[in-house]
């Protein structure tokens, strides 16, 4: 037979149902054959059913690929035009940074995170901007601050707006800048009083770019709060991790319009500095250089193996890997094609790898599909959710759903038709051998992620069991890795 099925969950039902009819049909014919003592037709019978099963592997696996192919085929062609050219005139689907992109197709293709989005704008309604503005700061017209009108205008030619920009101020010591969501025909950016007097004009412009630059890439259609506010019955622990870590992308994305309206890079790493330092007089001397290089203490503490998971829930990166992402940015062919006077050094693709690199430090790390290693780490981490799931005696369906989001659908799909023939003590003695291959070639953030994606299982159903949480531990220590990371993990998860 051919499978003809569209999604990974609708040919799991087909291929078992043909499995099940192959063996009603392998056992009317063993009956009859028994019935008339027919030796050779038992064996025959045999042999015949152990080829359709073996074609029927062989069709299903092909099915899954033919699957994920198409589903990477629609993405592609989505990508083309995620980004329209309602708000600016300039090639948003070429400026935006992968991850960010990326993520928001994840989300534009998850039904549960849709559904959730949907409820969150049933719930909220339509947010008067400029209502709420006019009540809680003061606008600032043109002779108020010309200045920042100045800077507006600028921005609007660079970026080739098609709205009017609004700027407010609301009195605060902190530094601090937003914008809200935007209406037809104007954007509206708001300025703590603080940073409006101690950032030069220069820097106010980046500032002001960057905020821009989050209306022009519509992060505001994912409220990351409100989402995990009005989702906490139905959202994973995984979904928290994945919006938290767009959320830190989007700023990537955000910064490249910042550069590209101040146009210069160093004007972007002082603002940087003021922003994590808070100093704004000359009593310290600025070195672009020395603050770059901040990047590498920071890229050595993160792979520590006292990795706070917290991380993975913050909603910005810090500022070293910002302004190291940004200063490949500016160095990049892709700049370039946005300002004549930049050469590109670094290919897109170049720049691209780099950023997913330095932004996997604080995020969900890709464990790569077509790495060397890859079967068995997805493997392991089967079985050791599968493990972690059948601790308390009971493997609930969103324990199955929940180990199905941290496992590649081939994987799952494969691992599931041959779990039911291994007792739990070959699962075990399996587990160790595989962490035995593993602990030398993962690194210590990779063996971090595994942790840490296993255990949302433990809590999958609702409800932490001891047991679960014993097998999480003996899973953290057959990688080598303190067991109190476990606890963090668990405790910064249910935070969320």
């Amino acid at each position: 037979m051919s499978y003809t099925s569209t999604t990974l969950a609708d040919l799991q039902k087909e291929h078992q149902d043909a499995i099940n009819a192959a063996q009603e049909e392998m056992m009317a014919n063993l009956n009859a054959a028994q019935a008339s003592g027919d030796f050779q037709k038992i064996q025959e019978v045999s042999v015949a059913f152990q080829d359709t099963t073996t074609k029927l592997a062989d069709d299903y696996t092909k099915r899954i690929e033919e699957i994920n192919a198409l589903n990477e085929k629609a993405i592609t062609e989505k990508v083309a035009d995620i980004y329209t050219d309602k708000r600016a005139g300039i090639n948003l689907n070429h400026l935006v940074y992968d991850g960010d992109r990326d993520y928001v197709i994840e989300f534009q293709n998850n039904e549960l995170i849709q559904q959730t989005l949907e409820r969150v704008n049933e719930t909220n309604g339509k947010f008067k901007s400029r209502k709420h503005l006019l009540k809680s700061s003061l606008r600032l017209t043109k002779t108020l601050a010309p200045m920042l009108h100045e800077i507006g205008e600028h921005c609007k030619e660079i970026l080739r707006l098609k709205a009017d920009i609004e700027f407010f101020v609301y009195q605060s010591d902190q530094f601090n800048a937003s914008c809200y969501p935007p209406d037809d025909n104007r954007l509206y950016i708001i300025l703590s009083s603080g940073m409006l007097e101690r950032f030069t004009k220069e820097e106010l412009t980046f500032v002001i770019g960057h905020e821009i630059g989050h209306v022009l890439f519509e992060h505001f259609d994912y409220p990351v709060r409100q989402i995990l506010d009005i989702g906490q019955n139905d959202l994973a622990p995984i979904h928290a991790m994945k919006l938290y870590a767009w959320n830190r992308n989007a700023e990537i994305s955000a910064d490249r319009v910042g550069l590209l309206c101040c146009q210069d890079f160093e004007t972007a790493g002082r603002t940087f500095f003021k922003l994590s330092s808070g100093v704004t007089t000359d009593s310290l001397d600025f070195q672009l250089n020395a603050y770059i290089e901040q990047f590498v203490d920071l890229e050595e503490a993160l792979n520590d193996a006292n990795h706070d998971p917290s991380d993975w829930y913050s909603s910005h990166p810090f500022s070293p890997l910002r302004i190291k992402a940004l200063e490949l940015f500016n160095k990049s062919e892709t700049y370039a094609s946005f300002n004549d006077s930049i050469s590109g050094e670094i290919s897109e693709e170049a720049m691209e790898l780099e950023i997913k690199r330095i932004m996997s430090l604080m995020e969900p790390e890709n464990l790569e599909e077509n790495g060397e290693y890859s079967e068995k780490i997805q493997r392991f981490m089967f079985l050791g959710g599968y493990l972690i799931s059948n601790a308390d005696g009971v493997v609930d369906d969103s324990e199955i759903q929940a180990l199905s989001s941290i496992v590649l659908p081939k994987v799952f799909a494969n691992c599931m038709m041959t779990i039911k023939g291994l007792t739990e003590k070959e699962m075990i003695e399996e587990v160790q051998q595989l962490s035995n291959d593993l602990d030398l070639v993962l690194s210590v953030m990779q063996k971090l992620n595994i942790l840490r994606d296993l255990s949302i299982i433990s809590y999958a159903d609702g409800q932490i069991d001891d047991s679960e949480v014993n097998v999480l531990y003996n899973l953290a220590r057959l990688l080598r890795i303190n067991t109190d990371f476990i606890d963090r993990v668990i405790s910064d998860a249910q935070g969320v």
